[in-house]
């Protein structure tokens, strides 16, 4: 409570348009053991001196002289400063005494004003200003912690209406707090059966005592969401206080749970692929064993054919060491690599699997770009990307790879992706058709595809445009 400084007093304001009276208050309460420090003689004097100093209480004459009397004042100090107000007063009748009661006062003493009167009366408003602060102060904390909170909340009084919304459940509903506050539970939450699409019974009558139910919660502002509620009484069975509501958007569970059901699902079929992908490698290897021979045995355009199915052969044989590395049976070999060795190593390959009509064009920055990979992997990918490159693109069109170094400060917006240092950026674009955003978001499933059947499996096989990829870039 606010005290006078060094002393342990209460500090009280007089507010008394009579001065022998007001003086006489001022010893009175001396005696007592309070502080009464000033007399204002008007309610805008009253606000002045309380402005400026924090009184633990104000003794108020409720007729003053001047526009504003003292119910007007005792109103402002109540709502500018949480101020507690006694009336000192000898006129009780009841219009004025209805008035009074609207500013909430912490007591009334009736003119003449005896001791034992003026006593009690201000022992029992600074108790109760202590209680109130309290229990404001324990409000706050739990509005504070409800606030903070990931479910939604929502508390009504016994007869179903209101008392309390949190953050979470005003998002949901799309109701603020205060408006919401008074009304029927059931105008403002919008529940639906899921199953059914058929409007739900009040959850707080419906729902037995642990039960948790999903419903469709339509909001306000027509956006609909999956909660999951739960209820709870507050209070004891005699004398209920109401209800109190926790609504979690169950959204991101099933998101979650969906993902995992798919990455179980692509456990299995990665499974399969790979024992497939092994045996099927195996009949490759034959293929370009007996192409091998025909190669060499052969003379002029029959061994230019053999040459190709030889080729044909190879580049099979290194998608299917793609669905062996997606069943983790071929482990990756880590190695220091110069992008640039790679990609003129690679380079015959890429530009025969693009076809005739198309072009390659390569530009590998200085000085020479280097990364911890797999040299396989980064071929495969390089390779699938001129694939898809070769599908998306029309004859004339170009694929372009380049490497650079970069350099990534502390402080710069790149900061933020990666930590500060040098890396290598590997950058692979074409001038193809693009992709929407639908495609964008899901390139890197497995097996996902925007091509007819039969015509692609996955793997980033989607027809892309001018994309970059960075995933290779690397401290």
């Amino acid at each position: 409570m606010r005290e006078e400084q060094g002393t342990g007093k209460k500090q009280i304001l007089v507010v008394e348009d009579e001065s022998l009276i007001a003086a006489d208050l001022q010893r009175r309460l001396e005696r007592m053991g309070y502080s009464a420090p000033a007399v204002a003689h008007s309610g805008e004097e009253a606000l002045g001196y309380a402005r400026k100093t924090p009184f633990d209480l104000v003794l108020m004459d409720i007729r003053l002289q001047g526009p504003m009397d003292g119910i007007a004042a005792a109103h402002r100090l109540k709502h500018e400063l949480q101020m507690p107000v006694v009336y000192i007063t000898a006129h009780a009748d009841h219009e004025t005494v209805e008035r009074a009661k609207l500013t909430e006062p912490f007591g009334y003493v009736i003119k003449p004003v005896a001791d034992a009167s003026l006593r009690s009366a201000v022992q029992i408003a600074l108790y109760k200003d202590e209680l109130e602060r309290r229990l404001r102060t324990s409000e706050g904390w739990l509005a504070t912690t409800l606030g903070s909170i990931g479910d939604g909340i929502i508390a009504c009084d016994n007869s179903g209406e209101i008392a309390f919304m949190n953050r979470v459940a005003e998002r949901l509903t799309g109701w603020e707090s205060a408006a919401a506050k008074g009304k029927p539970l059931m105008d403002v939450l919008g529940l639906y059966e899921e199953s059914s699409a058929q409007a739900a019974k009040n959850p707080v009558f419906d729902l037995l005592l642990g039960e948790h139910r999903v419903y469709s919660l339509i909001s306000r502002t027509g956006a609909e969401t999956a909660v999951e509620i739960g209820c709870v009484e507050n209070g004891s069975e005699d004398d209920p206080l109401g209800s109190v509501l926790v609504l979690r958007d169950v959204g991101p569970r099933r998101e979650f749970e969906g993902r995992l059901l798919q990455s179980q699902r692509m456990e299995a079929v990665a499974g399969l692929a790979g024992g497939l992908a092994h045996d099927f490698n195996n009949l490759l290897m034959i293929m370009m064993g007996s192409a091998d021979e025909l190669c060499a045995s052969l003379l002029g355009e029959e061994q230019r054919l053999a040459a190709e199915i030889r080729q044909s052969a190879a580049i099979a044989s290194s998608i299917t060491q793609q669905l062996l590395i997606l069943s983790r049976r071929d482990a990756p070999r880590i190695e220091v690599l110069n992008l640039n060795e790679v990609i003129c190593e690679f380079q015959p390959l890429i530009s025969h699997s693009l076809g005739r009509g198309r072009i390659l064009a390569t530009d590998c920055g200085s000085p020479a770009a280097f990364i911890r990979g797999d040299r396989s992997r980064l071929k495969q990918m390089l390779l699938n990307l001129a694939l898809n490159a070769r599908d998306a693109m029309p004859p004339g069109g170009e694929l372009r790879i380049s490497t650079a170094t970069v350099d990534i400060e502390a402080g710069t917006p790149q900061a933020r992706q990666y930590r500060p240092g040098r890396y290598a950026r590997l950058r692979v674009a074409d001038n193809g058709k693009g992709m929407d955003k639908a495609t964008l978001a899901r390139i890197f499933e497995p097996f996902f595809t925007t091509k007819a059947a039969g015509q692609g499996t996955g793997l980033a096989e989607v027809r892309h445009g001018p994309v970059d990829f960075n995933d290779f870039a690397v401290p």
